[in-house]
């Protein structure tokens, strides 16, 4: 009985792969704590918050965030953003601006 209940909850689950961010030399780079909210602390409240999990994937370099998804659609741009920052400091490019208004083809 549980097993449709476990089932139907990872049928929601997705994962958005923000690109290759440098995970390593990125997650290394956001300091724990942040005056303007956007340190590690902060990202693990908004984690917990939303039910969402921030991956690092130091192997591929790719940023991932795991989660329900419409949370992914809906609720995590601050994560997106506070991400975005530290990458666009760290090597002066905006992934996610990049990807957001790139052209599929």
């Amino acid at each position: 009985m549980w097993e449709k209940g476990v089932q139907s909850a990872l049928k929601r689950i997705t994962v958005e792969d923000l690109g290759n961010m440098n995970a390593s030399e990125l997650e290394t780079s956001i300091p724990i704590d942040d005056a303007e909210g956007r340190g590690m602390a902060d990202l693990f409240l908004l984690e917990k918050k939303l039910a969402v999990k921030v991956v690092f994937d130091k192997e591929t370099g790719h940023v991932l965030i795991v989660g329900d998804q419409k949370k992914l659609e809906k609720k995590v741009f601050v994560i997106r953003n506070m991400i975005s920052h530290y990458h666009w400091r760290l090597s002066g490019t905006d992934v996610a601006f990049e990807n957001a208004t790139s052209t599929k083809k």
